[in-house]
C-alpha cells in the first residue's frame, strides 16, 4: 500500500516539473535558441543524476537563458556557453565549487539561499503584474494546498500540482484563452528555423542539427565570465536548496559537472544552457529517482518536438503560486533563522541583500566573503 501511495505523487511531480519547464523553453526559443538540442542535455542530466546519486536536477531558467542572450549574435552566445561550461569543468573536477562554499561558510551562503527565496517571491509577483487572474490563482492554491498537506511528507508535490493545474485549467477552459508563442519572438533575433519533423530515423530530422562554430573575441569571454559567476551561485544556491526540500545534501561539484557537460551537445547546435533548478521533485518520494525520469521524459518531449507544441497551452504565470511557496516558506525563512542563529549574522544579512538586490547569489556570497573579512574596518562586523 505504501508503494501505491507513492506513485501516485512521484508521478504528479514530474509532470508538475515538466509543465513547469515548458514556458522556460519556449522562452529560450524566443531568444533565438534551437529546442531540439536541448532535448540531449536533459538526457546527459538523467544519466549524469543516475551515475552520481545527485538529488538536484537540471533545466533550463529564465536568468541563465537571459545572460546567455544579451547579444543576438547567435555564435557569440552558444561560444560564451561552452567556454563558461569548460572552464566550470576544470574548476569543478578539482573540487573548485566545493572550497568556494566551504570557505562562503554557513551563515553567508544562508543568507545567499535566503535571498533566492525572495528572488522567486519577486518572480512570483512580476508574474502577478503580467497575467493577473492566472497567477492570482496559482498563488491562492498553492497557498491553500500547502496548508491542507502541511504534514504531509509529500506537500511540495501537492503544492505544485495543485496550483498549477487548477491555474492551466483556469486559463483554458474557463477564460478559453491560448498562450500566443509566436509573439514571444523577440524582434531582431537571430533564430535557428526547425521543422516540425519528429520521426528520428528520417534524414529531414537529423538535418535540422546544424553544428555552430565556435568562435573565440572579447564578447564571447566577458559573456563567459557572466554565465560562469551566475552558475555558480546558482549550483551552490539552487543545489543545496533542492537538497534541503529532499533531506539530503548535494554535492556541487558533481552538479556542476553535470550541468556543464549537458550545455556541450546543447549549445553546439544551437541550444539554450540547462542549469541546475529548486525542483519539486525533491519533495516527492524517491527524489533521485524522480529527477532522472523528468530529466529523461523532458529529453524525449524534446527531441520529438512535443515541447513547442505544449506551449500554448501552459501560460508561464501557472508557477506563480508554486514559486511563492517554495520562495518564502521553504527557502527565505529557514534560511533566514540559520542567518540569524549564526556568530556571523551581519555577513550573512548582507549576502541576502545583495542576493536579493542584485538578482545574483555569487554577487551576494562575494560581497558577504567581503564584509566578513574586512567589515570590521568600517563597523559592520
Amino acid at each position: 500500500m505504501d508503494f501505491f501511495n507513492s506513485i501516485g505523487p512521484f508521478l504528479l511531480a514530474v509532470i508538475a516539473v515538466i509543465i513547469n519547464g515548458v514556458p522556460q523553453l519556449i522562452y529560450a526559443e524566443a531568444r533565438g535558441f534551437a529546442l531540439k538540442p536541448a532535448g540531449f542535455a536533459y538526457l546527459i542530466g538523467a544519466f549524469g543524476n543516475l551515475f552520481s546519486g545527485s538529488v538536484t536536477p537540471i533545466s533550463a531558467q529564465a536568468e541563465t537563458i537571459t545572460v546567455a542572450s544579451i547579444k543576438k549574435n547567435l555564435r557569440n552566445n552558444v561560444s560564451s556557453i561552452l567556454l563558461a561550461a569548460t572552464v566550470m569543468i576544470i574548476v569543478s573536477v578539482f573540487g573548485g565549487i566545493t572550497k568556494i562554499s566551504d570557505f562562503a561558510g554557513v551563515a553567508i551562503i544562508s543568507g545567499m539561499m535566503s535571498g533566492v527565496g525572495l528572488i522567486l517571491a519577486g518572480v512570483s509577483w512580476d508574474m502577478f503584474g503580467q497575467e493577473r487572474r492566472t497567477a492570482l490563482v496559482s498563488i491562492l492554491t498553492a497557498i491553500a494546498a500547502y496548508a491542507v498537506f502541511f504534514n504531509s511528507p509529500n506537500k511540495v508535490v501537492w503544492t505544485i500540482f495543485f496550483s498549477v493545474v487548477i491555474s492551466t485549467a483556469d486559463y483554458l477552459f474557463i477564460q478559453k484563452r491560448r498562450v500566443d508563442t509566436v509573439k514571444m519572438v523577440e524582434e531582431g533575433r537571430e533564430k535557428i528555423q526547425l521543422s516540425n519533423e519528429w520521426r528520428f530515423w528520417k534524414k529531414e530530422y537529423w538535418s535540422e542539427f546544424k553544428m555552430i562554430k565556435p568562435t573565440f573575441n572579447l564578447a564571447v569571454i566577458l559573456g563567459a565570465l557572466s554565465l560562469l559567476m551566475l552558475n555558480i551561485g546558482a549550483n551552490i544556491s539552487f543545489g543545496n536548496i533542492t537538497a534541503s526540500i529532499a533531506g539530503t545534501t548535494q554535492n556541487v561539484d558533481h552538479l556542476s559537472i553535470i550541468n556543464s557537460l549537458a550545455d556541450f551537445p546543447s549549445a553546439l547546435f544551437g541550444g539554450p544552457p540547462i542549469e541546475a533548478i529548486i525542483s519539486g521533485t525533491a519533495g516527492a518520494p524517491w527524489p533521485v529517482w524522480c529527477g532522472i525520469i523528468f530529466m529523461f521524459v523532458t529529453g524525449i518531449l524534446i527531441l520529438v518536438g512535443l515541447i513547442g507544441r505544449l506551449g500554448k497551452y501552459l501560460p508561464a504565470q501557472s508557477i506563480a503560486g508554486f514559486l511563492l511557496v517554495i520562495g518564502i516558506a521553504l527557502t527565505f525563512a529557514p534560511n533566514l533563522n540559520a542567518v540569524t542563529q549564526s556568530d556571523e549574522a551581519m555577513s550573512g544579512y548582507i549576502a541576502l541583500g545583495i542576493t536579493a538586490w542584485s538578482r545574483n547569489p555569487f554577487l551576494g556570497m562575494v560581497v558577504g566573503v567581503l564584509v566578513r573579512y574586512l567589515g570590521s574596518y568600517v563597523g559592520l562586523a
